[in-house]
C-alpha cells in the first residue's frame, strides 16, 4: 500500500492494505491469553474474512458494524471489511442498550460482526463463522477506493447526549500512517495495547504498528494487574493508553517489586491530561523509559504535535506544532491569539485559547447528522483549552465545556484540579459543578489521597491558592474515580454523584 499519493495520485489506498509483509513468520499479534498469530497468518484471516463478506453479498459501501473486546479476530474482520471496500463502524461493547440501538439505527450496518451473541439483539455474526478461504491462485485485491471515500465510523463517547459518528475516510487514515512513518526512527517495538480499539486511542496505534512490523501484545480489556503482567511477559518496549490505566496499575505495589519491567523504553499516553505526580510516578517505577505525551480528536486525528529536534520538551507538554499541521488557539469570542504549524506567522508569544486544527487527517462529516464544524478554512474546533508558553510548546488545560459560572465568574475544573494536585496527599483530583440557588452553579471536588487529610485542610488550601469564587465547596474522598468506557474520568458520573450527596445534606 502506498500510504502517501506520489504525485498528486487519489487513488490506490485502501487502508485496510496496510499490513507490512517484510518479515511475514514475525509475530504480528499476540494476545494476553496466548492466542499468538505472525503476519503471513494475519494477512490470509484478513483475506479470508474479505472472500467471506463478498460471499455474503457485502460489496463496496456497505456499512458493517463490529461490536466486541480486543482480539485478533476484531482486527481481522477491520482489516477485511475495508479491504472490500465496504465500511466498518467499530461499536463500544459498552454503550448501554438505548444508546446501542440508536448506534445502529444510525449507522444502519448490512451486517453486524460480534465476539459473543450477547452484543445485540439484532441479527449477527459471530467472528467465529467468519472466514471462507479464497481459492487457489484467488486471493481477492484490495478494492480501489478513493482518498476521499469512507473506511470507517467512530462514534463519540456520548457522554453528553447521543454519540455523533464521525466518518473518516482511507486518504486521512493513509496521511496520519504516513506521518508516523516519516517520524519514525525504524526501529521495531513490542507494543502492548489494552485501549479500546472502538477508540482512537487504541486504534491508531495498532494501525500504525501493523504497517511498521511491530509487534503488538493485545489485552482484550484493561485490567491493571494484568496489565503489568503482559509487560515482564511479553518483554514490552512501549506502552500506550489513557493516564488513569497507568494511574491505576501503579496502584499495585506487589506486582510493582515483583515483575521485571525493565524492557520498558517508552511511554505514550493521551486522550486524557496527566498529572505531574504521575508523570514522576511513572519515571519512578519505569527507570529506563522515556515519557511522551499525545494528543487528537476522534474528528482531527492523533496528528496535531510533535517534538522539536534538539530541544526538550516541558514536563507534561504535548509538544510544539506539527509542521505538516496548522494550528490555531482561539478566544471566547473566535479570535485568532495565536497562528502555528505550517501557517506559522513566527510570533513568540504565550497564550491560552480554544484549540483548532487543520490538516488532512480531518473526519470527513457526521453520518446522518449534524453539520460539521469544520470551517470554511479546514480548522476543527476541539473544544479544549490550551495553553502554549512562549517557546512554542503546548500544554492541555482543561475542555471548554468543562468551564461552569459560578456567580458571574469562569470557573476551570482543570485549574481547581491543579491546585488540589498540589497538595501531597492528594494522588487524584476531578471537579464538577453542582446547581446552587444563589450562584447558578458551585466547584464540588472528589480526591483519591495517598495519606490521610481532612476536607477542610484541603478547602483551605484551595482558597489559599486561587479565587474565592473557584475554591470547591465541598471536598468528597473516594478510592477510586469512575472511568468512562474510554477509560477517561467520567465527569457525569461524578456530577451525578455530587448532586446526590449534596441534595442528601452530606
Amino acid at each position: 500500500m502506498t500510504v502517501h499519493p506520489p504525485n498528486g495520485a487519489r487513488r490506490g489506498v485502501n487502508i485496510g492494505d496496510a499490513i507490512s509483509a517484510a518479515e511475514p513468520d514475525a509475530i504480528a499479534i499476540a494476545q494476553t491469553d496466548g492466542q499468538q498469530v505472525t503476519y503471513g497468518e494475519f494477512l490470509a484471516r484478513v483475506l479470508a474474512v474479505q472472500a467471506d463478506l463478498a460471499a455474503r453479498g457485502i460489496v463496496r459501501g456497505d456499512h458493517v458494524a463490529i461490536i466486541g473486546l480486543n482480539s485478533i479476530d476484531w482486527l481481522a474482520a477491520f482489516y477485511g471489511v475495508m479491504r472490500a471496500g465496504a465500511v466498518i463502524i467499530p461499536v463500544s461493547h459498552r454503550f448501554p442498550a438505548p444508546v446501542l440501538e440508536y448506534v445502529l439505527d444510525n449507522s444502519d450496518p448490512s451486517l453486524i460482526l460480534v465476539d459473543r451473541d450477547d452484543r445485540t439483539t439484532r441479527p449477527a455474526v459471530r467472528f467465529g463463522e467468519l472466514g471462507a478461504e479464497p481459492g487457489p491462485g484467488q486471493q481477492p485485491a484490495a478494492a480501489d477506493v478513493g482518498w476521499d471515500d469512507p473506511a470507517l465510523v467512530l462514534y463519540t463517547s456520548g457522554s453528553t447526549g447521543r454519540p455523533k459518528g464521525v466518518v473518516r475516510s482511507h486518504g486521512s487514515h493513509a496521511w496520519i500512517l504516513d506521518q508516523g512513518e516519516r517520524a519514525s526512527d525504524g526501529a521495531l517495538r513490542t507494543i502492548l495495547v489494552a485501549a479500546p480499539l472502538y477508540h482512537m486511542n487504541g486504534l491508531a496505534t495498532v494501525q500504525a504498528a501493523l504497517l511498521h512490523g511491530d509487534r503488538v501484545v493485545l489485552q482484550p480489556a484493561f485490567e491493571a494487574r494484568g496489565f503489568l503482567r503482559a509487560i515482564a511477559e511479553h518483554r514490552v518496549t512501549k506502552t500506550t493508553g489513557v493516564p488513569p490505566m497507568m494511574a491505576l496499575a501503579l496502584r499495585e505495589k506487589d506486582l510493582l517489586a515483583e515483575l521485571d519491567l525493565s524492557s520498558v523504553t517508552e511511554h505514550s499516553f493521551g486522550s486524557a491530561p496527566l498529572t505531574d505526580d504521575l508523570i514522576d510516578d511513572i519515571e519512578a517505577a519505569f527507570p529506563n523509559s522515556a515519557l511522551s505525551i499525545s494528543y487528537g480528536t476522534t474528528e482531527s486525528g492523533p496528528v496535531a504535535f510533535a517534538p522539536v529536534e534538539g530541544r526538550p520538551t516541558p514536563k507534561n507538554s504535548v509538544g510544539a506544532a506539527h509542521p505538516a499541521v496548522r494550528i490555531r488557539l482561539l478566544d471566547e469570542i473566535g479570535r485568532v491569539i495565536v497562528s502555528d504549524g505550517a501557517d506559522a506567522k513566527g510570533e513568540a508569544s504565550e497564550a491560552l485559547g480554544s484549540l483548532s486544527v487543520s490538516s488532512p487527517a480531518t473526519f470527513s462529516h457526521y453520518l446522518g447528522g449534524p453539520a460539521s464544524p469544520v470551517d470554511e478554512e479546514g480548522f476543527y474546533p476541539t473544544g479544549d483549552l490550551f495553553l502554549r508558553d512562549a517557546e512554542g510548546f503546548y500544554s492541555f488545560a482543561g475542555r471548554v465545556d468543562d468551564m461552569f459560572a459560578s456567580g458571574g465568574e469562569n470557573v476551570h475544573p482543570a485549574a481547581v484540579e491543579r491546585a488540589l494536585l498540589e497538595h501531597p496527599a492528594v494522588e487524584e483530583a476531578a471537579v464538577v459543578p453542582v446547581p446552587d440557588a444563589v450562584k447558578g452553579a458551585k466547584p464540588v471536588a472528589f480526591v483519591v489521597t495517598r495519606t490521610d487529610v481532612t476536607e477542610q485542610e484541603l478547602k483551605d488550601w484551595s482558597l489559599e491558592r486561587m479565587e474565592p469564587y473557584a475554591h470547591p465547596r465541598r471536598v468528597f474522598m473516594t478510592d477510586a474515580l469512575p472511568l468512562s468506557g474510554t477509560n477517561k474520568i467520567d465527569r457525569n458520573a461524578l456530577a451525578e454523584r455530587a448532586a446526590a450527596l449534596i441534595g442528601g445534606g452530606a
